[in-house]
């Protein structure tokens, strides 16, 4: 167990591991915290690892100096009295773009999801704006980015529109996906996890549950799913469909989870857990013989 600081989200990079908040990122690198900062306005959002920086919010971390760069131009608006409030940032594997959601109240200025520069944070595109919730979830992959509305909206890299996903959602909290980007998971609060296709942006099966967060393991292998009063419970991916295989204790005020491919972190109540964990699919799903 390591404090949070007021973290919400994790990344891991081997052995480093990135704990965000809407205020405050930290890194550690085994049990030793290597940077913490601080960032001028709300960074919600899951941190990403991309060489020796951390990008999270609207700026990055380097984790040589310590400092960090916070892209001006991609920072909330703001207009006498009244201005923005930022729901997700999403960074690229390459960490050259971003997006962010926002939201005012104001109808005058409804709620925007924007792409932008991630080496200069000048707006490239808007990628959607008009009334209702603003997302609260994005991922971002090597091609295309997934922003969590309902019925997900995918948008390739110039920011032209290329799916909405049929999800049927109400409020989506997470967006994951495997190493090869491959597949994709969606967690629709307290409703169930999704597995979908990447190819074909097509829900391939539901995992139905009161789940708060749900992660997918970097080989597609397994998932698993957080749920209140310190209750994960996991499953294996079985020709695409969820195969569950029971649930384990965790921290009971965890609300948030993440895997890597032999470790798995919860974040709540001031602390980060985490632990080894080995998940052994071979014999699930296989019929036995007559």
């Amino acid at each position: 167990m390591l404090p949070s600081e007021g973290g919400q989200w994790l990344a891991w990079a081997g052995e480093r591991m990135a704990v965000a908040g809407q205020a405050r990122l930290v890194v550690w690198h085994g049990q030793a915290q290597i940077v913490a900062v601080d960032a001028p306005s709300p960074a919600p959002g899951v941190p990403r690892f991309v060489g020796d920086r951390v990008y999270w919010g609207p700026g990055a971390v380097d984790l040589v100096s310590g400092r960090y760069a916070y892209l001006e131009p991609a920072q909330p608006a703001v207009w006498p009295g009244g201005g923005e409030r930022p729901h997700v940032y999403a960074w690229s594997p390459q960490g050259d773009r971003f997006l962010g959601s926002f939201s005012s109240g104001d109808p005058l200025h409804p709620v925007r999801v924007t792409l932008f520069d991630g080496r200069t944070g000048v707006v490239l595109a808007t990628l959607w704006k008009g009334a209702g919730l603003p997302p609260e979830a994005a991922w971002f992959g090597e091609e295309v980015a997934v922003v969590g509305f309902g019925n997900p909206k995918v948008f390739d890299l110039s920011g032209r529109s290329v799916a909405d996903i049929a999800l049927g959602g109400s409020t989506v909290v997470a967006l994951g996906a495997t190493g090869d980007g491959g597949r994709l998971v969606a967690v629709d609060s307290n409703r169930s996890i999704s597995w979908i296709d990447a190819a074909t942006w097509s829900v391939l099966d539901q995992w139905p549950g009161p789940w708060l967060s749900g992660a997918v393991s970097p080989d597609g292998r397994f998932v698993v799913a957080l749920e209140p009063w310190g209750k994960l419970h996991l499953a294996c991916m079985v020709r695409d469909r969820f195969a569950p295989l029971g649930q384990v204790a965790v921290d009971e005020k965890a609300v948030t989870v993440a895997v890597g491919p032999d470790q798995v972190g919860t974040v709540g109540g001031g602390q980060v857990g985490r632990a080894s964990l080995r998940v052994d699919c071979s014999q699930v799903g296989r019929q036995e013989p007559p």
